[in-house]
């Protein structure tokens, strides 16, 4: 069996209204000696056109907020040959230095399509959660979760570089959902899925600090998204939107969220 080392990954980072001195996710990836491709989907220039080059990095200017499926599918077209896997990541991920060491030990000894890392909160398992009756849950403990119905968020998820001969993103998603709607399909194509259980990524995903204004806007975008991911089942859409709008109006004290604007 091949042995690949660090070499052989390329990372894929997004990032948005930010310079690439301030990720922290670039910052771990650059210390690391990993091969990376930025693509910047920033609406004003922060300069990472120069930082990234400076560093022997690839740079894709996306020329403002094109959403992730577009910038993720015009990263996959930069990426070289002799790249093996690709590994994804936010913008403001803090990668520990033992997660490459960690992957590679699962690559090495496992013939598998999608390697995920557990991704947690304080209190929560983030990812890999589970398809229930279409739609993505959360699981209170990895034992639990059925490979055959697995999902994952985009972070620190690791793919087998062939996987792309036959998939590309679906630009009609902005933002979210993307990751279900990857690994949707990923069950279509019966692809191999390992779930890393050493090798732990900690973020927290909040959207409780959000002014109205910017929650607002967000669940527009997420509502759009979701007429997208479910447009074969709209009930299941509508059941989604609606729960995530009492969320909101709930949280914010506010029935703006009751009618939402169109996004794009």
């Amino acid at each position: 069996m091949e042995r690949y080392d660090i070499q052989d990954i390329t990372a894929i980072i997004v990032i948005y209204n930010t310079s690439c001195s301030d990720s922290i996710s670039y910052q771990r990836l650059k210390e690391y000696g990993v091969r990376m491709i930025i693509c910047d989907n920033s609406t004003s220039d922060y300069g990472n056109q120069k930082i990234v080059e400076a560093d022997g990095n690839v740079y894709i200017n996306m020329g403002g907020n094109k959403g992730l499926s577009k910038a993720y599918n015009a990263a996959l077209a930069k990426v070289a040959k002799d790249t093996q896997f690709i590994c994804l990541f936010d913008d403001d991920t803090d990668i520990k230095k033992d997660y490459f060491e960690k992957a590679l030990e699962h690559i090495n000894t496992s013939k598998t399509d999608i390697f995920l890392p557990v991704v947690k909160t304080k209190t929560r398992i983030l990812s890999p959660c589970q398809f229930k009756k279409k739609r993505a849950v959360e699981a209170k403990t990895i034992k639990e979760i059925d490979l055959k119905n697995i999902s994952a968020i985009n972070s620190g998820m690791i793919i087998n570089a062939h996987v792309f001969d036959h998939y590309r993103y679906n630009e009609n998603i902005f933002l979210d959902y993307i990751d279900h709607d990857f690994m949707r399909e990923m069950h279509k194509q019966n692809r191999k899925v390992e779930i890393m259980e050493d090798n732990v990524l900690n973020q927290d995903f909040s959207m409780e600090t959000n002014s109205l204004k910017s929650s607002y806007n967000r669940l527009c975008i997420l509502n759009h998204d979701l007429k997208e991911y479910y447009k074969e089942d709209y009930l299941m859409y509508l059941y989604q939107i609606t729960a995530y709008k009492l969320v909101m109006i709930k949280q914010h004290k506010s029935l703006k969220f009751v009618h939402l604007k169109k996004f794009i």
